[in-house]
């Protein structure tokens, strides 16, 4: 077995390892792309380990953060579930050989140059309720412990047809009133297959967020949709003709990952993003999908709200690694100091 970085040489391939083995979104190739947009601060590390036949055995996409003094990994920043992707039919014994092989090489490359790795584990749909893998203990890797809590996670929809009976009645009997409530008020959704909405969704997503102390920029979106704009979908919801709020959808064979949904202060009187999620988990049902995932989850307000979709609560599996307690301080040191200078700056300017 052979560890290394793979190279555009590989993107076939890899991409193609992702769909047999039932990948996530984030595990795909393509997102060197879009970490790659502003290299002095973002790398891209795809990690891929083979046999002597060049079989792809595994591969462990890592982003790279430099932002900081000493480097930080991530795998990877914009998933839930998106760490290691090991062969399935390989044995118990030879996936451990395979996640060892990935975590030697991280310490080789890496350990003495940064402060910090996170690895959040691909998750399994079918087993969610699995102890924390040994290999990565072994390694000195700490398992964030979400037993109590099942917090942060994500919330998944198991999709069977036909929709209404299998899925629409599922869901509490108070959801579908408002639902059929607000249809009945004039809130219509339309998949956006041009993309014409394209910019009325970023716009009111940079907005939404900012309410949150979070600054986004539009070019992060253009990129989104120029990588991945044959494996995307775009749901909006119309009042008047007017876009109040929408829903971006990432697709893999298997799986529909809810993305991003923002909304305006107007679509509260028609349940916020509830129409274009209900939209697209319909669209992901009679379109054949196994799987909607509807995105990770952070408190028990929003945990609540999934659960009257008769979404099944998954927590993420999330260990992390110090390679430097000295490093960590000296980047959190660094970060107080440039955030202090902003602050300064900015009244300098008022």
């Amino acid at each position: 077995m052979h560890v290394r970085e793979a190279s555009e040489n590989d993107k076939e391939k890899w991409n193609l390892f992702v769909d047999q083995e039932g990948g996530s979104f984030h595990h795909y190739f393509d997102w060197k792309y879009y970490y790659e947009t502003n290299p002095s601060k973002h790398r891209y590390i795809p990690l891929i380990i083979e046999n002597k036949d060049s079989e792809i055995l595994g591969i462990f996409p890592i982003e790279e953060n430099l932002r900081l003094l000493f480097g930080v990994l991530t795998s990877l920043p914009q998933g839930v579930s998106d760490g290691f992707l090991i062969k399935g039919n390989l044995s118990e014994q030879e996936k451990n050989k395979v996640i060892q092989s990935f975590l030697d090489y991280i310490d080789s490359n890496y350990s003495s140059s940064h402060s910090l790795i996170t690895i959040k584990e691909h998750l399994s749909f079918s087993k969610n309720s699995l102890p924390p893998t040994q290999i990565l203990i072994n390694n000195g890797y700490i398992w964030l412990d979400t037993s109590t809590t099942k917090l942060p996670c994500t919330y998944v929809v198991n999709l069977e047809k036909p929709f209404k009976e299998k899925i629409f009645y599922s869901m509490t009997k108070n959801l579908r009133n408002r639902i059929r409530h607000a249809k009945k008020c004039g809130a219509q959704v339309i998949i956006d297959n041009d993309f014409k909405y394209f910019d009325d969704f970023v716009k009111m997503h940079i907005e939404m967020v900012k309410k949150f102390g979070m600054v986004t920029k539009k070019e992060d979106y253009d990129q989104t949709l120029k990588i991945f704009q044959k494996k995307i979908k775009l749901f909006v919801c119309f009042v008047d003709s007017e876009p109040i709020t929408a829903l971006l959808c990432y697709y893999t064979p298997t799986t529909v990952y809810a993305s991003i949904g923002p909304y305006i202060p107007k679509a509260k009187e028609y349940l916020n993003n509830t129409l274009p999620m209900c939209a697209a988990i319909r669209d992901a049902c009679e379109s054949g999908y196994q799987f909607f995932d509807m995105g990770g989850t952070n408190t028990e307000t929003l945990a609540a709200y999934k659960e009257k979709f008769g979404a099944t609560r998954i927590p993420l599996r999330i260990y992390t690694k110090e390679f430097s307690h000295w490093k960590m301080i000296t980047n959190t040191t660094f970060e107080n100091i440039k955030r202090g200078g902003k602050k300064l700056v900015g009244s300098l300017k008022s």
